[in-house]
């Protein structure tokens, strides 16, 4: 790829994040703050409580599967108990969000519950209109499912859910 666009493309996504960072809620910006001015390593709990806050669920209460596909990938999340109506709801309700908003080309949940750029963000920001989102309602929650045929994009799609996937383990 091209440096000059490498650039760009970079210095587009920081600047999401920091605009975006400055009209969020005071509560939100503060764990961002408690959570991004530490010096540990990954901690899967603080990426749970950040999740809590950035999806509007209990991230105890779900179990988290990404999963890369030849053709791209596919996010699906489900309650951990299929009689708890409110999570499948707050699971459904997260997906079409979440659909809309890499739509976009706004991947601000994933940095912020990650605490880091998420790999592939910056292609499937830049191609974002190449790529086709679906979701199929499933027993206990959704999936969301992301397909190209942009190879560029794929490869961008498969790094994205395979570093979720390494960081959602139990989840």
């Amino acid at each position: 790829m091209n440096k000059k666009i490498l650039t760009i493309m970079i210095i587009v996504v920081v600047s999401i994040i920091f605009t975006t960072a400055y009209f969020l809620p005071t509560s939100y910006k503060n764990t961002v703050n408690q959570t991004t001015n530490t010096t540990e390593g990954f901690n899967q709990t603080a990426m749970l409580e950040r999740g809590n806050m950035a999806m509007g669920f209990n991230q105890t209460k779900i179990h988290h599967h990404f999963m890369a596909s030849t053709t791209g990938g596919e996010i699906m999340i489900m309650s951990s108990n299929m009689s708890d109506i409110q999570t499948i709801n707050e699971i459904k309700n997260h997906v079409k969000d979440i659909q809309y908003e890499f739509s976009q080309g706004n991947f601000t949940k994933p940095f912020y519950i990650h605490a880091q750029i998420v790999p592939g963000t910056a292609v499937m920001t830049a191609k974002k209109d190449l790529i086709h989102y679906s979701i199929k309602n499933i027993d206990g929650g959704s999936i969301l499912i992301l397909t190209t045929n942009d190879t560029e994009l794929l490869n961008a799609i498969q790094q994205f859910m395979n570093f979720q996937s390494s960081q959602h383990m139990n989840h």
